[in-house]
């Protein structure tokens, strides 16, 4: 076990509420909590039931009341951190939580750094690393679908899929091994090589399969930008308004109302939108106007994919600013706005201009046509992300990353098979099994476990 000192910090976020939990991990959990603690019964409780809520106060060292609390020891080594683990339930509010850990840091604990409590439980065993990460992915998700990914990887499906591999890899480097090691042995038997290449293939195969939406996995757990682009007034502003269900950006019929990059966020068929209304497209020598504009093509250069809305009340002229522009973009919806009004817009034109685009007709201002919107983006995503899928898994881009040089390094066993010694055969096949070991933290430095555990929150 990982021995360390002991370890506090509140685990609640900060701010008004029914409860706020003060948490204490280490081999000095429980003779602190009996320094502090005092039953509402009056008599001294010594926290021998585990998991037992013992109801009482927290008192300073003069014997004064803190706050009524609700205490419970949990011994190692059946705890998140296989450490002796107090948690102690407090009235929720900034003041008294504070003087609560205060009291616990004054009888012996230290303040938790950022995700100590979880890499504790990494470096206890209790968790492998992609699992501590998954814990983090839960903590930022931005969807309920990038929850359910994050707690499949917690629950160990990643591991045990990395393990299967490893195992798999194990299997054809024995063989060689042993030709390498007892030669006399294996004189007139050699690998079969055809055999080993179709194992390999095999490997390749489970490698691609857990690289299989991983963008889009990504997409749902970190969110995904959508720019907002067209020429004034053609009713940006009222469709982002529109989507978003509030009056976000000011809308008026004078063009240019929109110099500046407004921003919103939302949830489209699961995946989290970060919504950019940007400044129309259209020549100006107005500083002002210029950079706006200047704003809205770095908007559009970033975006995962873009809103074009065009005024259907007008004839369509292709403007090449927006042209160049949506050619930066991977997906592409169309919203014909202004149904409202008689319209004069040549559809086939833009279906010939932009073939790949998804074309919806709205009237922003009387809320047409706004769930076709939604669903146009949500199909435009799918399609350039890849199709949301059950099997997916891979959220991390450490995780990514290893998987790609572990498939670069199988399709290079396969080119090198029959015409290499099987030194080195056996040499990258031990690489490949050191990499994917990588993603569990079965060798790791602590550069690598500060980058990680710096991202958590205090007290977890």
């Amino acid at each position: 076990m990982y021995e360390s000192d002991t370890i506090a910090a509140i685990s609640t976020p900060l701010g008004e509420g029914g409860i706020g939990i003060v948490k204490i991990s280490g081999s000095k959990s429980k003779t602190i909590i009996n320094e502090i603690f005092k039953s509402s019964s009056g008599q001294k409780t010594t926290f021998d039931i585990p998991r037992k809520l013992y109801h009482g106060f927290i008192i300073d060292s003069e014997g004064l009341e803190v706050d009524e609390v609700l205490a419970t020891y949990m011994p190692a080594p059946y705890t998140y951190t296989k450490e002796d683990v107090v948690e102690v339930n407090c009235h929720s509010g900034i003041f008294a939580l504070r003087s609560v850990l205060e009291l616990v840091l004054g009888n012996g604990a230290r303040l938790a750094e950022p995700g100590e409590f979880t890499k504790r439980a990494f470096l206890n065993g209790r968790i492998d690393l992609s699992q501590a990460e998954a814990v983090l992915n839960i903590i930022k998700a931005r969807s309920e679908e990038a929850v359910k990914i994050a707690a499949k990887v917690m629950k160990g499906e990643l591991s045990k899929r990395i393990e299967k591999i490893r195992s798999q890899i194990i299997e054809i480097r024995a063989p060689i091994e042993a030709m390498i090691d007892y030669p006399e042995e294996y004189d007139d038997i050699l690998p079969d090589v055809q055999v080993i290449i179709n194992k390999v293939n095999e490997l390749s195969e489970e490698i691609d399969d857990l690289l299989k939406g991983v963008e889009n996995s990504r997409a749902l757990q970190e969110g995904v930008s959508v720019a907002i682009l067209g020429k004034p007034n053609v009713g940006k502003s009222s469709l982002l308004n529109s989507l978003l269900r509030q009056q976000k950006a000011i809308v008026h019929e004078t063009p240019g109302t929109t110099r500046d990059i407004l921003e919103g966020f939302m949830s489209m068929g699961g995946y989290p939108i970060r919504l950019l209304d940007t400044a129309g497209i259209e020549g100006t020598s107005n500083p002002v106007e210029m950079e706006g504009i200047n704003r809205s093509r770095t908007a559009a250069a970033e975006a995962s994919l873009i809103i074009y809305v065009i005024d259907g009340s007008a004839e369509w002229k292709e403007d090449e600013e927006i042209a160049s522009m949506v050619k930066q973009s991977s997906g592409l919806v169309v919203a014909i706005n202004k149904q409202d009004l008689l319209q004069r817009m040549e559809e086939e034109k833009i279906k010939r201009k932009y073939p790949k685009a998804s074309i919806v007709k709205t009237s922003a201002l009387k809320g047409i046509g706004i769930q076709s919107v939604e669903q146009a983006v949500s199909d435009q995503l799918d399609m350039i992300l890849g199709k949301k899928s059950e099997s997916s898994i891979i959220v991390s881009m450490r995780h990514e990353q290893i998987l790609k040089e572990v498939k670069l390094t199988i399709e290079g066993i396969k080119n090198i098979l029959g015409n290499q010694p099987w030194e080195i055969i056996s040499s990258e096949l031990q690489h490949t099994w050191n990499l994917l070991g990588n993603i569990l933290g079965l060798s790791f430095d602590d550069s690598l476990l500060d980058k990680i555990f710096n991202e958590f929150c205090l007290g977890k």
